[in-house]
């Protein structure tokens, strides 16, 4: 399965008059914990020097 940052990057591409329309009934399809899942995932992929 692809990594949910190709998610967060699907949305903000959409156009912005069927983008409005287009982003809530994308929002309510996919699951709740996505933002989650990609918060905790940003941290540990790059690690700090």
């Amino acid at each position: 399965t692809p990594p949910p940052l190709i998610l967060r990057e699907r949305p903000p591409p959409i156009p912005t008059a069927v983008g409005a329309q287009t982003v809530i009934r994308k929002l309510p399809a996919l699951p709740v914990p996505p933002r989650s899942v990609i918060i905790e995932r940003l941290p540990p992929l790059p690690p700090k020097p």
